[in-house]
């Protein structure tokens, strides 16, 4: 079994949706990288390839998930249903 390419997000950086964009842009195609500007895009991302391998698994951790999710509310619940929608694993810590 292959072992997945793990992308982490800090959640001490994210109190706002437009930092969630920023972070999970970083995590995966590095400073300034792009994954998305809205739910729909991101969906797309996780979908495609856009910086994640096509040929393996991958999956997010997503640390310090509770400092963001305090900042996101109704967002942060959002962005997790679009990841049990894609079927990207995303493990909050």
């Amino acid at each position: 079994m292959t072992t997945p390419v793990r992308y982490r997000l800090d959640g001490r950086k994210i109190k706002s949706p437009n930092d969630f964009y920023v972070e999970i842009g970083r995590a995966v195609n590095g400073p300034d990288g792009y994954f998305g500007r809205n739910l729909d895009a991101l969906a797309d991302c996780l979908r495609g390839g856009y910086g994640t391998p096509e040929d393996r698994p991958f999956e997010f951790v997503w640390q310090h998930s509770d400092d963001s999710q305090h900042h996101l509310a109704e967002f942060f619940d959002a962005v997790v249903e679009v990841f049990d929608d894609t079927g990207v694993p995303l493990k909050l810590r």
